[in-house]
């Protein structure tokens, strides 16, 4: 589940994986994992695809779904919409 401090260390390190897990080893208080960093990309990816058009209705559809179903509240859905 992503949560507003995850989005947190993943913007504090500019979206750098390799840079994270040297510094933290892996490991910070936020509990944010590798699965949570791939899903993080995954989701801004698929929000770059809706934002230029390039998505269908369905795809939109079934987004907003792992949307809601992947994050913990609106707060961080906002928050990971506005990373760019």
């Amino acid at each position: 589940m992503l949560t507003l401090d995850k989005l947190n260390i993943y913007r504090r390190f500019d979206g750098d994986l390799d840079g994270w897990a040297r510094t933290a080893n892996g490991h910070d208080a936020s509990g944010i994992t590798d699965d949570d960093w791939h899903l993080i990309e995954d989701l801004r990816q698929a929000l770059d695809l809706i934002a230029a058009g390039q998505a269908s209705q369905v795809f939109t559809a079934s987004f907003e779904s792992r949307l809601r179903d992947t994050t913990a509240d609106e707060t961080t859905r906002l928050a990971l919409r506005a990373l760019r």
